[in-house]
């Protein structure tokens, strides 16, 4: 059985600089849940604790779920068992064992006995279920809320038999998305920092809220939950209970198994569609025929500097997003892909942001590749993300990872004169300068610089054509900044 959480990242580097380096990395993959086996050196066991020494067990133990040193070669099935229990049972986060350089010198004592550990499952209390159906079954507008643990449950296919069965309408978050088939009739897309208009719809709309896989934390990835609903709640961690939304019903576990005896339950009581529920891929569609109406002429815009809507329209209409892998990065390129990309398979799309550090994107997408090397791996990312990490493309193109960068560059930090208003005015602080392409070129990936609209296909299927050959492409794309973004205010404006 391979599910999204079995296959774990593992990450080593080298004492002190290496593990200092690797903070930020580590620290979005615990705000985002992310479940990565963490190595990094230690100078020696006789150093711990000794100025100027970086002890990283004790500096990581707030940005991982478990932070330890090896004390000894012998000690290491042990602290193995326990990382990988971790990693693969519950809430998905890092795991940090810490090696000494003396530890990885010594020779294991006797003989190895270490077998792999399976994933520990955790299963709702049918009480629960029994009320969480009853619930859904008395709304008369549910929607489904569905996280990144639908992802990690390997929960796609019953969650779309759980929509299909009461009709019920069905929005991804930011790390959920691609849980849910994007152009099913009942999705409603993708509810972030910017959301879709069928999103917001059903938000606004809905009687009763179906969290799956989500922990519902309210920070500024995820849209605003209006009050008044009645709010089903499942998660592995029952920390994420009540904390900002309150819940009526808490169906605790594997969100793979809350769904199917949700659905067998569901059955048995001769559940289907009635009232409002019957109409609802109806209400959708036509939500959505305005939607794309609305954003069609951004997404075939002919105008130069280039509109960025309309390299995701050109990147959309050009490659099968079920062979395709695609992840963002940080700031207006995120918020313009994220509701307008239809992933239509699990893991089709990594979404990410709970911290959103500059340049994430462009190592999510070397381990994609790394883990998906039949597929396409594309990663999309400002002018500004490429100023922080940029020349680790480099590292993709020595290692032979032939990922995909598409670079937006407006030379600017994309609307951040709204935040830094007076630094803007006064030192030019959001505008950027750079060509980028002679930076890729110069890397020795395939490189290009668009300055045309006619010219981004082309430049695309080049840059696809050379990943295909086994080297990694930069595509620079000169756009304009564009502030129309749909927020939620948005709507409330329209």
């Amino acid at each position: 059985r391979t599910t999204g959480g079995e296959r774990i990242g593992v990450v080593t580097v080298q004492q002190s600089a290496g593990v200092e380096n690797g903070f930020a990395g580590i620290a979005q993959a615990y705000t985002d849940s992310s479940p990565v086996l963490f190595l990094p050196g230690h100078p020696g066991s006789q150093l711990v604790g000794v100025p100027p020494t970086f002890d990283a067990a004790a500096h990581y133990r707030h940005a991982t779920q478990w932070a330890d040193l090896i004390p000894s070669a012998a000690a290491i099935p042990d602290r193995f068992r326990r990382a990988f229990t971790l990693l693969r049972t519950g809430r998905r986060r890092p795991v940090m064992l810490e090696v000494p350089l003396d530890v990885a010198r010594q020779e294991f004592p006797g003989e190895l006995d270490y077998r792999p550990v399976r994933p520990a499952r955790v299963g709702p209390d049918p009480l629960a279920i029994v009320e969480s159906a009853e619930l859904l079954l008395a709304a008369e507008r549910p929607m489904i809320w569905a996280g990144q643990g639908v992802l990690y449950a390997g929960a796609s296919a019953v969650l779309t038999e759980l929509a299909e069965l009461l009709e019920i309408p069905v929005m991804t978050t930011l790390l959920g998305k691609s849980a849910f088939d994007e152009r099913h009739p009942l999705s409603v897309g993708t509810g972030s920092y910017s959301l879709t208009a069928m999103a917001f719809q059903a938000l606004r709309e809905s009687d009763a809220l179906f969290a799956v896989g989500a922990s519902l934390a309210r920070d500024f990835t995820a849209p605003a939950i209006p009050v008044g609903k009645r709010v089903i709640h499942n998660t592995v961690d029952p920390r994420d209970l009540n904390v900002a939304i309150p819940t009526e019903v808490a169906p605790l576990g594997d969100a793979k198994l809350v769904l199917a005896d949700l659905v067998a339950e569901l059955r048995e009581r001769g559940a289907g569609p009635r009232g409002e529920r019957g109409t609802a891929a109806a209400k959708i569609a036509a939500t959505r025929e305005r939607w794309q109406a609305r954003w069609r002429p951004k997404l075939t815009a002919d105008e130069v500097p280039i509109n960025p809507y309309r390299v995701i329209g050109d990147f959309m209409a050009t490659f099968d997003p079920a062979t395709t892998i695609v992840t963002h990065d940080s700031g207006s390129p995120r918020d313009q892909l994220v509701p307008q990309y239809q992933a239509v398979c699990p893991h089709g799309y990594l979404g990410w942001g709970h911290s959103t550090q500059l340049g994430f994107g462009l190592g999510a997408a070397m381990g994609a590749k790394l883990a998906a090397p039949e597929k396409l791996v594309v990663n999309f990312m400002g002018d500004a993300a490429f100023g922080m990490v940029g020349l680790d493309l480099e590292t993709a193109v020595r290692e032979e990872i032939p990922i995909v960068t598409v670079l937006l560059n407006n030379s600017a930090m994309g609307n951040y004169e709204k935040f830094i208003p007076r630094a803007t005015e006064k030192y030019g602080t959001k505008f950027l300068s750079g060509d980028y392409a002679r930076i890729g070129a110069g890397l020795g990936a395939h490189s290009e610089r668009v300055d045309r609209p006619e010219e981004i296909v082309p430049a695309l299927r080049r840059a696809a054509a050379s990943a295909a050959e086994g080297k990694a492409a930069l595509v620079e794309v000169i756009t304009r900044e564009e502030a129309d973004i749909p927020y939620a205010p948005w709507f409330e404006k329209k």
